[in-house]
Formats: C-alpha cells, sequence, structure tokens
C-alpha cells in the first residue's frame, strides 16, 4: 500500500477548495487534505500547524489581496523547504508559468484539468518530478531568444516606470553616483536602445513595459519616491 500524501488546498473560493477536496478524496485514499486556506496569512499560518507534503494553490486569490500564490509559495519556501507546489489555475498566461516554473514550482494545471491528471501531477511533485503544460518548452525556448536589458538600462526602467523626465532620471543617477555625472542626453540615449531593442513604438508603450518589467522582477518604484530628492528641496 502506497504512504499518504498529505496535501493544503489554498483557494479563496471555498466551493473550488471544497470540491477539489472531495474530488481527490473520492478519487485515491492516499490523499489526505490536512489544511484549507483562503489567504496567504492563513495559509502560512495552516503549514506551520499540520505540516503538509504538498501545496496546491490557486494564482489569484480574491481582490482584496495584492499578493498571488506564486508570492505564497515564495514566503512558504522561506518556512519550508521541503514542500512541494502545484499552481491550479484559469490563467493560462506564459508570463505566470514561466514565473512558477523559476520558483520551482513542481506542476502547474488548470482549473478544468480531470481529477485524473491533478492525481498524477500531485504523484509526479510529491515524488519528486515535475508536471508542466507541453508548450512550457515553447515558452522557455522564446525567453531565451528573448532580447536582454543591458545592467544601466535595468537602473533606468524604475525611473521609466514612474513617469521621470530624462533630465530628472539623469539627476538622480548623478545624485547616487556622484563620481560619474550623467546627462539628459545620455538618459536619452539609453531609452532609444530600449525602444529599438523591446520594439516599443511610444513613450506610453515604453512606461508600461517598465512598469511590467518592475512588477516581474519586483522592484517597488512607487517607494523609490520616498527618495527621490525633487528641484527646490
Amino acid at each position: 500500500m502506497h504512504s499518504t500524501i498529505r496535501l493544503m488546498m489554498v483557494d479563496d473560493h471555498p466551493l473550488a477548495r471544497q470540491g477539489l477536496c472531495a474530488m481527490l478524496a473520492a478519487f485515491d485514499e492516499r490523499f489526505l487534505v490536512v489544511a484549507q486556506a483562503a489567504t496567504i496569512d492563513e495559509a502560512l499560518a495552516c503549514a506551520s500547524a499540520s505540516q503538509p507534503e504538498v501545496v496546491l494553490t490557486d494564482l489569484h486569490l480574491g481582490p482584496g489581496e495584492s499578493r498571488n500564490g506564486l508570492d505564497l509559495i515564495v514566503l512558504l519556501q522561506a518556512q519550508h523547504p521541503d514542500l512541494q507546489f502545484v499552481m491550479i489555475t484559469s490563467e493560462v498566461n506564459d508570463q505566470f508559468l514561466l514565473k512558477a516554473h523559476d520558483l520551482g514550482v513542481g506542476a502547474y494545471l488548470h482549473k478544468h484539468a480531470a481529477a485524473a491528471e491533478i492525481a498524477r501531477a500531485i504523484e509526479s511533485v510529491a515524488s519528486g518530478f515535475t508536471h508542466y503544460p507541453a508548450h512550457l518548452k515553447t515558452a522557455l525556448d522564446k525567453r531565451d531568444r528573448a532580447p536582454v536589458a543591458t545592467q544601466r538600462e535595468r537602473e533606468l526602467l524604475p525611473y521609466i516606470a514612474r513617469g521621470m523626465t530624462a533630465k530628472e532620471i539623469a539627476r538622480e543617477l548623478t545624485h547616487m553616483e556622484p563620481g560619474s555625472p550623467i546627462i539628459d542626453r545620455t538618459v536619452e540615449v539609453h531609452k532609444g536602445n530600449i525602444k529599438r531593442k523591446f520594439r516599443l513604438d511610444s513613450a506610453n508603450a515604453l512606461i508600461t513595459f517598465a512598469i511590467e518589467y518592475c512588477q516581474d522582477h519586483r522592484i517597488d518604484y512607487r517607494a523609490m519616491l520616498l527618495h527621490t530628492k525633487r528641484p527646490g528641496h
């Protein structure tokens, strides 16, 4: 007889969470749900109290929660390094699939997946293997071929995300690096390079790209407002 696999379910919709629990219990008695949670805070507390082996989490955890299932995974990994994860979501965006892969999530499933596939994913993850959509390789190959921002371009993007002008950015960078003064013309050259490299056709497209870049890399560009010196201050 195979050993029991201890599971924790994280989903902000009680019916979805309970339905998945019931489905897995009926499918195979090895699946033991030891905890359920609707929020990240609940999940953190439940994980410590119930010691699951595999966490099944939705990606989006409700309109009142600014964090998502990927944020939960990062927090749980820090506290429980041996935990394994299965992402179950209606989000098919490659961006989230790649993020889950990069975090070491063992499986990524659509919410419409059949019970048999979910069971196989749990078994795979619990055994140290992975269960991903077939198009993951395509997404990884596409990302590998994508252009890469230089170090200086990456430094500029949080300022661009806030809509700062080239002159303001140059002033801020010079303040940060007093030994290497930067002029606004240099900033404009870098901005132009970013636009060409990533095929951005307008200033608004550049700002949108910069915001998405900061979000993808967990850069709190808004917090930089507290540290930016403005003219006359």
